[in-house]
Order: C-alpha cells, then structure tokens, then sequence
C-alpha cells in the first residue's frame, strides 16, 4: 500500500490503470471505533499524474472531494489499522 503521512492526515494512493484516487484520512488522538466512523472523516480526490501523490496535500484542492466509491471491508480494515497507528 502506498501512503504518506504528514503533520495532519494520512494520505492513501489507490491506483487503478489510469485513475489515481488519493484518499484523505485526518489523524485523530483517539482511535477510530469503526469502520463507519472512518469514512464518514474520509475524503477521496483524483489525481491524474501520479507522481503528484508525493506531494499531495488536500487543503490546496480546489476540486470537491469525490463521492460514491466503494471499497472492500477488507481493505478499509487494513486503512483503519494503519490510521489509528498513525494517530496523534
């Protein structure tokens, strides 16, 4: 899996053929409980050069976050072991 994390967030690159997804993840000092919590904090961004995942940051997207994808709960588990690692 390939993720950045900075002072605030914890950025994911979810990278499919020509689509690049960067989902956004606020770094919380507490755990989160669940899955649905999780998501609910979540945004999700297309980038469409790649390379600009190194220095991605989402305050300076002028586009809305981008909604209605799905992913496996075997994913998002993964994503939510790594976040709550990663907390403040």
């Amino acid at each position: 899996m390939n993720y950045r994390v900075t002072d605030t967030h914890v950025y994911i690159l979810d990278s499919h053929d020509t689509i690049h997804d960067v989902l956004c993840f606020p770094r919380s000092k507490q755990d989160y409980k669940d899955l649905v919590e999780l998501v609910y904090d979540s945004e999700t961004h297309e980038i469409t050069n790649i390379d600009d995942f190194k220095v991605f940051d989402h305050s300076r997207v002028t586009a809305p976050s981008k909604g209605g994808f799905f992913y496996t709960q075997e994913f998002l588990i993964t994503i939510l072991k790594l976040v709550n690692e990663n907390k403040l």
